[in-house]
């Protein structure tokens, strides 16, 4: 029987590193994309250039219905599913508390939390039917293990993704599924995130190794652990960062504290006075 797996995200950067190299690694992949069909035909064609097939399809994996949809789909096109790769994600959600409101919270749980709970339930179910000894690996991120001040929502969910991870890997070793987490930090991104290293020397002299990391080093750690040399691995998050949070360092260019940061306070303490005064108007209007 031929490998199958999930990459949901698997249009650029880290999610496209997943697919070819699960690829080489001899998985049939299904993929997922939000908002980039031609980065995803990329993936389609060095995946097929491996002489293994992939499948595209365009999600919105922040709607409640949408995790399931992706799942069935996927089954029915690789003829069954023995790996899920939870990887899209909405990057976004740095600020201060200050500023929180419901929609961000509402949009940052549902593509960052909520998808991932749902897209791993959807291929437990067809694991458990089929007796599928398979695996579920959630990309979470260094943020999830360190925190920044203006990083309660990404790095909150992330940090919950993980803790849930360990109480998925309970539940489902009865059935021989293996459930575990990859958290990814300072990793090269051509389209924005951690620049190349080459270009910021503040990579060079603050990450330990000196480096970003790539999209295949995080392909690389996926293969591991979906792979019988991972056999006995289940509940963990393996992180690859460089040793970027080993000393408590910020990810940035500035080595200042943002806390610490007069810009950046009267900066979110305007935003904060705005939102109340615009909240407190329309109390007013509603008397």
């Amino acid at each position: 029987m031929e490998k199958t797996a999930l990459v949901t995200g698997g249009s650029h950067n880290i999610g496209q590193g997943i697919a070819v190299v699960l690829a080489e690694k001899g998985y049939n992949v299904a993929i997922t994309y939000r908002n980039r069909p031609e980065g995803a035909e990329d993936t389609r064609r060095a995946v097929e250039a491996l002489g293994r097939r992939c499948f595209v399809m365009h999600a919105e994996l922040g709607e409640p219905d949408a995790p399931q949809q992706v799942v069935d789909w996927a089954y029915e096109v690789l003829g069954g599913l023995e790996l899920v790769v939870c990887n899209a994600a909405n990057p976004g959600g740095r600020g201060s508390i200050l500023t929180a409101t419901p929609e961000r919270v509402n949009e940052l749980y549902a593509s960052n939390f909520r998808n991932y709970i749902l897209t791993a339930g959807a291929g437990a179910r067809y694991m458990v039917r089929d007796g599928v000894r398979g695996g579920i690996i959630f990309i979470t991120s260094s943020r999830a293990q360190r925190a920044y001040p203006d990083d309660y929502l990404y790095g909150g969910f992330k940090a919950g993704i993980e803790r849930a991870c360990q109480s998925i890997a309970l539940d489902l070793s009865a059935y021989g599924i293996r459930v575990n987490c990859v958290a990814p930090g300072c990793i090269w991104q051509r389209e924005g995130g951690c620049p190349d290293p080459e270009e910021y020397t503040f990579l060079r002299d603050g990450v330990p190794l000196h480096r970003s990391g790539t999209a295949r080093e995080v392909g690389d750690a996926v293969a591991y652990l979906a792979s019988p040399e991972a056999g006995y691995v289940t509940g963990i998050s393996l992180r690859l960062d460089g040793g970027l949070i080993l000393p408590g360092m910020r990810e940035g260019r500035d080595p200042s504290a943002l806390w610490y940061s007069t810009e950046w306070r009267e900066e979110t303490l305007r935003e904060a006075m705005e939102q109340l005064k615009v909240h407190t108007e329309e109390r007013e209007d509603s008397k």
